[in-house]
């Protein structure tokens, strides 16, 4: 297939396994990005009901499972990233079924406060009116890591009217480069504002035209990767990051039962840790009750054994060679593991026996030494830790605050308040049910803002009144200078405005004469005091 999507013809580079990239340079890139601004006067233009409701249409095609795009990109998903079909189709779907009209639109209202104000200037209370405006070009890096990573960001630019150039991970350059294509196919007069154009991240020559053409550019990738690009673009370019993130989980004893540890491992299988919201750690808050913990890991083991027939596990042979060391380490440092046969799944256990620990220096305390943050593996792996109290798990969450992205909880109401006031206020930007970590709504505010509120830029129209033509100044005086004083000395006592001149009479150029304005809605006023006034002898 061909892996890139571009308003102008590019020649065919590189193939490994049937996956064409393009040829690409400099001189090519600046004119493709060029080409996306162009377009963007037309983009500007489409009222963006219209947009929605094309991005709709699209996105139900993609729902088909004949879609021969759908079909391509289930074939080569799995070889390229370390998930199976079924988990792939399962992020296809539910990436696709939330890209509804009325949802879109309600979306933009809550927003920006209404849809409209990205086609027109629109009143506001106070009189002003107001319109939300896109960028210019927006420049999309995408990192490979799960499936799915760039296509709400694609559509939302097109909502915003913001031409985007997507640089999609030359490992996964598969699924923006289809979804563009079938732009091309069922929303032409969209697909011209996109480009998928994938390249080495080494290709400095590249990155350099992208950032000079753009001025909002949105980095997914390590901290080290977001940094590169902050530090490159512009000071006028808005850089939108989407680094380094983790999420975790919470259950309280009551709730730690078979359904939330079915749900806690379908929020870790979905993606394998390798997404932000892939819960690493889940804590289950239990006051002397060991027992219910080491029956909730054995519980989670159980449903990983379940979902490995729905959903397998997709590990290379270096992945499962990461996947015994990662065992190995843990039960080393005193944790329980309960484990799969094979490397599919792996759940540590941290009990309250494990708090301290014989490091061969002496004891180490458990809140030094947190097992849990020492030790990472990316596969379909979970700590569970047990805390005696929420303000326990606090305090191992709360120095982590600003790379938290998502806490899943299973507990009761005050709980799940007293989790979202307190990491809500450390940086966490979603709260969700046990189950629903891997499955964000449309509506969540990544990172803490939506794009859709960063992408725009808003003017304001404030009211402008020209002069009248009723309040001109009119001539109301022309003579000497003695009689000049006594018609200011009137207007001064009358409180009416005047301008004074002085002149030259044109038929004797030596004779000063002095010339009172005043305006015109005074003017008839004026004109009497001028009639009281003796003319000078």
């Amino acid at each position: 297939m061909k892996a890139w999507f571009s308003p102008v013809p590019l020649s065919f580079g590189e193939q490994t396994e049937g996956i064409f990239l393009p040829q690409i340079n400099a001189e090519g890139l600046s004119v493709i990005a060029k080409a996306l601004k162009t377009s963007a006067k037309t983009l500007k233009e489409i009222p963006v009901t219209e947009i929605a409701r094309k991005v709709e249409f699209v996105a139900k095609q993609w729902q088909k499972w004949d879609l021969p795009e759908r079909k391509t990109a289930l074939n080569l998903l799995p070889k390229l990233l370390p998930f199976s079909e079924p988990v792939c189709r399962q992020a296809i779907d539910n990436l696709m079924e939330q890209l509804t009209f009325s949802r879109l639109i309600v979306l933009l209202d809550e927003i920006l406060g209404d849809h409209i104000l990205l086609d027109n200037f629109s009143e506001r209370a106070s009189g002003i009116k107001r319109k939300a405006f896109g960028s210019n070009l927006a420049f999309l890096v995408l990192a490979g890591n799960i499936v799915g990573i760039g296509i709400w960001d694609i559509v939302f630019c097109l909502l915003c009217k913001t031409p985007v150039l997507v640089k999609p991970s030359t490992a996964e350059p598969v699924l923006a480069s289809l979804f563009a294509q079938s732009f091309e196919k069922f929303a032409p007069e969209l697909s011209k504002s996109v480009a998928v154009i994938p390249f080495e991240a080494e290709r400095d020559d590249l990155i350099a035209v992208a950032l000079e053409e753009s001025d909002a550019v949105i980095a997914y990738g390590t901290d080290e990767t977001v940094k590169a690009y902050k530090q490159r673009a512009g000071a006028k370019v808005r850089v939108i990051e989407r680094g380094h993130k983790f999420s975790a989980a919470i259950v309280t004893a009551e709730f730690a039962d078979d359904a939330t540890a079915e749900l806690l491992a379908l929020d870790i299988a979905r993606f394998d840790q390798r997404g932000c919201f892939s819960p690493q750690v889940c804590f289950l808050v239990s006051e002397n009750k060991e027992e219910i913990s080491e029956e909730f890991a054995k519980k989670v083991a159980d449903a990983f054994k379940r979902l490995s027939k729905e959903l397998p596990a997709n590990l290379s042979e270096g992945e499962k060679v990461n996947v015994s060391h990662f065992r190995l380490t843990c039960q080393m440092m005193g944790a329980k593991v309960f484990a799969s046969s094979d490397a599919s799944w792996t759940v540590v256990l941290w009990g309250k026996e494990h708090r301290t620990w014989d490091t061969g220096q002496g004891t180490k305390d458990w809140e030094e030494l947190a097992g849990w943050r020492k030790i990472f593996c990316q596969a379909r792996a979970v700590h569970i830790v047990i805390a005696q109290t929420l303000d326990e798990v606090f305090e191992q969450l709360l120095p982590l605050g600003k790379f938290l992205q998502g806490v899943a909880v299973a507990a009761n109401e005050r709980t799940v308040e007293s989790v979202a006031e307190i990491l809500g206020q450390a940086g966490a930007s979603r709260i969700c049910p046990v189950g629903k970590l891997q499955v964000p709504p449309i509506e969540w505010s990544q990172d803490g803002k939506h794009l859709i509120s960063e992408l725009v830029h808003w003017c304001d129209l404030e009211p402008i009144s020209l002069p009248s033509h009723d309040l001109a100044w009119v001539e109301i005086f022309c003579g000497d200078e003695f009689s000049g004083m006594q018609v200011r000395s009137e207007l001064e006592r009358l409180g009416i405005p005047y301008s004074l001149e002085t002149d030259f009479d044109p038929i004797d150029p030596t004779r000063p004469v002095t010339v009172i304005r005043v305006p015109s809605q005074y003017a008839v006023e004026a004109r009497k005091t001028i009639a009281k006034v003796e003319p000078n002898p």
